[in-house]
C-alpha cells in the first residue's frame, strides 16, 4: 500500500497525444510484431468446451441487481499474510508474489523506518485458494540474491501486473534497488516476464534453483515504466500503464512536499501510458495521452480500481448488438494539492493509438472523465470483480471495503465525510460493500448486500485481491479482464471466486489506535464468494453529504 500524502498541484497542460512510430508499423506489418508471436506460439486445439446452461434473463431497475451474493469466510485460513502484490494463474493454482507482509506503513520522521525491508514480502507462495492450501514456497532472497535486477522488483510494493496467456508481466513498483550500493528505496524501471506455469511447478516442487529460468527482464531501466500505484492492463497486444506514480527516497509525513526535500523525489504521471514489447522486453512502440487541460486534473490519481467492464453497443438494421471490452477507473487518491479521492470515474477505451484506422468513430482520444456520476465509496484500492448482464448490456463492479472519502452510516443511512483534523485525514477504512452499474443508459451506485463479508470489528479489503475461480466456471464465463458473464453461468450456486490478502485495519484511523498495540496487519483471511443468477435489491445510494463533519466514533 502506498502511504497518505499530497503532492503540490502542477500547471495544467494543453491536450497532447504523443506517439513513437516505428517504420514496421507503418508499413502494416503490426499483426506479425515480436509481441504477438512471442505470446501466441502454436498450440494443440482442444475439443471446443460444451455451451453453457444459459441463465434465464432478469429485468431489473436501479436498485435491482440481476444476481445474488453470498460471501462466506474459510475457517482457519493458511493463506499467508500479504498485500499490495501481484498474482497470477495457472492448472488450477495461482502465484503470489511481491507486496508486503506487514500492515499500513508507519508515518515515522526517520522514513528508513516506514518500509522496512523485513517487511517486503520475499516469498513466492502457490497456493490454492479453494482448497485453502499453500502448495509452496521459496525464498527469493536465497535463489535469486546473485540477481539483484530481479529481486528488487520482484519484492516490491504495488507493481503494475497482468497476465497475458501463461506469462504474468510486472512493472515498476516501489521497493529498495538492491543494485545500488546504497540500497535507495525507488520506483523500478523494470518490465519481468515471469513464465507463470514452469515457475509454479518449480516451486511445489521446491526446485527453487532453478527459478530463475523462467524469469526475465528488460535490458535496462526506462523512466516510461517507473510506476507505482497505477495499474496495468492488456488488450491486442498492447499494454496500458493507467496513472500511478514515480518515487523516489523514504516516505515520512502525510502532508509533506516531497520535492521540496532533500534526496526525495515524486511525480504523479498524470498519463495513460500504452505500449509494446520487443522479444527482449524493451519497449517497441510507446504513446502516451495526458488528459489535457482541466482545472481538475482527473489523470492525477494512484492506489485506485481500474475495473475490466464490457460495453455493448446496439445493433444497427436489425443486427445483433456486439460487445467491447474496456475498463474504468474508479477513485484514486489524492486530488492535487489536496487529501481527498476522486469522485469521478473515468471511462478508458482500448483505441489503437499506433494504427492509422480510427478505432472509435465518436471517441478520437482513449479516455473521458465521466463527470456525470460522482462516486461515493470505495476510493482506494480494495478487492473487486466484474458480472456482465448481456440482458440489460451492463456491468456490474463489486468493490469490497477499503478505504474511502465518505463511510455509510447505516442507522443514519447517510453519507458522512469526516473533517480533517490529524491523525483523522478523512480518508477512513471501511467494511461497506458496494456496486457500481455501467451500461449505455448511465452509471449508478448502491450499497450491496454481502452476508458474511467481513465478520467483526476488523476493517478488510484495501490491496486485497478477488481471484477468479477459473476451475469451477464454465470457460465461456470468463470474458476479457476477467469480467464474469451471468448470462454463461447457468441457475443454481456458483463459486465464482475467493478473497484474500490486503490490510486488516482494526479501526477506522489507526492513528488513533493506541500506540503500544498494531494498528493493522497484512490479512491471512480467505473469503470464497458465492452467487446465484436471481435478481436481488440492492439499498439506494444515499446522495454525498453537502460538507464534512468532526469525526465522531
Amino acid at each position: 500500500m502506498n502511504p497518505r500524502h499530497i503532492s503540490a498541484p502542477r500547471t495544467p497542460a494543453a491536450p497532447r497525444l504523443r506517439t513513437s512510430l516505428p517504420l514496421l508499423l507503418l508499413l502494416g506489418t503490426f499483426a506479425t510484431s515480436p509481441l504477438l508471436r512471442a505470446e501466441t506460439p502454436p498450440k494443440p486445439k482442444a475439443p471446443a468446451a460444451p455451451a453453457a446452461p444459459a441463465a434465464p434473463a432478469v429485468a431489473v431497475d436501479n436498485n435491482t441487481v440481476p444476481y445474488t451474493l453470498e460471501v462466506e469466510e474459510v475457517p482457519k485460513s493458511n493463506m499467508p499474510p500479504i498485500h499490495s502484490f501481484a498474482s497470477g494463474y495457472a492448472d488450477g493454482k495461482w502465484l503470489l508474489i511481491g507486496g508486503r507482509n506487514a500492515g499500513l506503513h508507519g508515518f515515522n520522521t526517520d522514513g528508513s523506518k516506514n518500509f522496512p525491508r523485513p517487511t517486503a514480502n520475499t516469498i513466492a507462495y502457490v497456493v490454492d485458494p479453494a482448497g485453502n492450501k499453500v502448495l509452496g514456497q521459496v525464498d527469493l532472497t536465497k535463489y535469486l540474491a546473485k540477481r539483484p535486477d530481479l529481486l528488487g522488483p520482484l519484492t516490491a510494493t504495488n507493481p503494475e501486473f497482468v497476465q497475458v496467456g501463461r506469462y504474468l508481466y510486472l512493472i515498476g513498483g516501489y521497493g529498495k534497488d538492491l543494485a545500488d550500493p546504497q540500497g535507495a528505496m525507488v520506483t523500478f524501471g523494470s518490465v519481468i516476464r515471469i513464465h507463470i506455469p514452469n515457475l509454479i511447478i518449480d516451486i511445489v516442487n521446491k526446485a527453487g534453483g532453478v527459478i530463475e529460468k523462467h524469469i526475465q527482464r528488460n535490458p535496462a531501466s526506462d523512466r516510461r515504466l517507473k510506476v507505482t500505484g497505477g495499474q496495468l492492463k492488456y488488450h491486442d497486444g498492447r499494454f496500458y500503464i493507467i496513472f500511478g506514480q514515480e518515487f523516489t527516497g523514504h516516505y515520512t509525513l502525510p502532508t509533506k512536499d516531497y520535492n521540496k526535500a532533500g534526496g526525495e523525489f515524486q511525480k504523479y504521471t498524470e498519463k495513460i501510458r500504452i505500449l509494446t514489447l520487443k522479444d527482449d522486453l524493451s519497449i517497441d512502440q510507446y504513446a502516451e495521452e495526458d488528459g489535457g487541460y482541466d482545472d481538475a486534473l482527473p489523470y492525477h490519481r494512484r492506489d485506485l480500481n481500474v475495473c475490466d467492464v464490457i460495453l455493448q453497443h446496439p445493433g444497427a438494421n436489425g443486427k445483433p448488438s456486439t460487445e467491447e471490452a474496456a475498463c474504468v477507473v474508479y477513485g484514486g487518491v489524492f486530488k492535487a494539492g489536496q487529501i481527498g479521492g476522486h469522485v469521478h470515474p473515468v471511462d478508458i477505451f482500448y483505441a489503437n493509438p499506433f494504427s492509422t484506422a480510427q478505432t472509435h468513430d465518436t471517441t478520437p482520444t482513449y479516455a473521458r472523465v465521466r463527470s456525470d456520476f460522482s462516486q461515493a465509496l470505495n476510493h482506494y484500492d480494495c478487492a473487486n470483480f466484474t458480472l456482465y448482464d448481456s440482458y440489460n448490456g451492463n456491468s456490474y463492479t463489486n468493490l469490497f471495503g477499503g478505504i474511502s472519502q465518505f463511510h455509510y452510516d447505516a442507522a443514519k443511512q447517510a453519507l458522512i465525510q469526516d473533517a480533517i483534523n490529524f491523525p483523522v485525514d478523512g480518508l477512513p477504512f471501511i467494511n461497506t460493500v458496494s456496486v457500481i452499474r455501467h451500461g449505455a443508459t448511465g452509471i449508478s451506485q448502491n450499497i450491496q448486500p454481502a452476508p458474511g463479508w467481513a465478520p467483526g470489528t476488523t476493517l478488510l479489503g484495501t490491496d486485497a485481491q478477488f481471484l477468479v475461480h477459473h476451475s469451477k466456471l464454465h470457460p465461456h464465463a470468463i470474458m476479457e479482464g476477467g469480467v464474469i458473464n451471468l448470462a454463461k453461468l447457468g441457475t443454481g450456486l456458483h463459486v465464482i471466486g475467493h478473497i484474500l490478502g490486503g490490510i486488516e485495519a482494526f479501526g477506522p484511523y489507526t492513528g488513533l489506535l493506541p500506540a503500544d498495540k498494531p494498528s493493522s496487519q497484512a490479512s491471512t483471511r480467505l473469503f470464497q464468494i458465492k452467487l446465484r443468477v436471481t435478481p436481488s435489491a440492492v439499498t439506494p445510494m444515499p446522495p454525498l453529504p453537502p460538507g464534512p463533519t468532526p469525526y465522531n466514533p
